[in-house]
């Protein structure tokens, strides 16, 4: 099933497929099974695992600095030769490499993109607003369960940024095609357009006097696997919790314990079976999973014992090919 099709069949048969919308179906994965979920703040701080830094290959080390630094708004931490780390003021978000000789290319697997989990309304409206100075697109959705824009990278590579709100979520309403009621009894679409006005109305500092906040996060990782059962079967020896499950769609998330259950996602929506991308493609280089439980860190290196152990810790490729760097921390 191609990406217009799954789109067309979740949607109730609609025709008209949006670029917003075919930039955000990362959110109907929490949204599809999420019937009785809480309604309360989501973070990170319950999960027995959270992810690193996001190594990315890319074509201009110059190009990604001015990104990640004026258009992200993430601090420089470190520069050397051909590689730069960008973050908060304590960790490092992303590392960039200038290793590819050419932009993301689509069609092949490996990373779909990764969000960057905003702690709170002011500071989701704080990057938004940092966006609207500097007239970088993006697309503005919301999924009811989580307002997100979503954004490329010089190279191509899609950015997530997020906003949890479970709060405003009642629930799934599946006449029709796939829509959402939320909390004030109101049914929207899965995809709604969001409002970015009422959003920017929590801007606390639009001088931009500070940087990314340093409570925001690596939140939740999304693949284009090359067969999703392969790939979630995989994640699942790696002790991450099943919440959907939808073959029939082509996809699969799980989450690592905490309230917040959409961790790490996989879909095939570029079709099935294709390989990663070729060699010199800017794209994912590798991500790092950093496990708080020590007793699942060993079950997963148990359930998945084809690793390579070096010094800066456990070297493994999931079930697509991507490659993870693996360690307790």
């Amino acid at each position: 099933m191609e990406r217009k099709t799954f789109l067309k069949k979740l949607l109730g048969g609609t025709t008209l497929i949006t670029a917003s919308t075919l930039i955000s179906m990362d959110g109907f994965s929490t949204i599809v099974n999420a019937l009785s979920h809480d309604n309360k703040n989501n973070n990170n701080s319950n999960d027995f695992a959270t992810y690193g830094a996001i190594h990315l290959n890319i074509t201009n080390i110059k190009k990604a600095t001015v990104f990640w630094t004026k258009i992200v708004g993430m601090k420089l931490r470190e520069t050397s030769g051909n590689r730069a780390e960008f973050g908060t003021e304590t960790k490092t978000l992303v590392v960039v490499h200038e290793t590819a000789k050419k932009s993301y290319q689509k069609g092949y697997s490996g990373l779909y993109h990764f969000a960057i989990h905003a702690p709170n309304e002011a500071e989701f409206a704080s990057m938004i607003n940092r966006l609207n100075v500097n007239r970088y697109p993006y697309s503005p959705i919301d999924h009811t369960m989580s307002k997100s824009v979503y954004l490329d990278e010089p190279d191509g590579i899609n950015i997530e940024f997020t906003l949890e709100t479970p709060e405003r979520f009642k629930r799934v309403v599946t006449t029709g095609g796939l829509k959402i009621e939320g909390a004030d009894g109101i049914v929207r679409s899965a995809s709604e357009r969001l409002d970015v006005n009422e959003v920017l109305n929590a801007v606390k500092d639009k001088s931009f006097s500070e940087n990314l906040s340093d409570d925001s996060y690596i939140g939740h990782v999304h693949l284009y696997a090359n067969n999703v059962e392969e790939s979630n079967e995989f994640y699942k020896k790696m002790g991450f919790i099943q919440f959907n499950y939808l073959p029939q769609f082509m996809y699969a998330d799980l989450g690592a314990g905490g309230d917040y259950q959409h961790r790490i996602v996989m879909n095939s929506w570029h079709g099935q079976n294709r390989p990663l991308a070729p060699k010199g493609s800017a794209g994912m280089r590798h991500f790092q999973i950093n496990y708080k439980d020590k007793s699942k860190f060993q079950q997963a290196l148990k359930n998945i014992p084809d690793y390579e152990e070096k010094e800066t810790g456990y070297w493994l490729n999931d079930a697509t090919g991507n490659k993870i760097l693996v360690k307790m921390g």
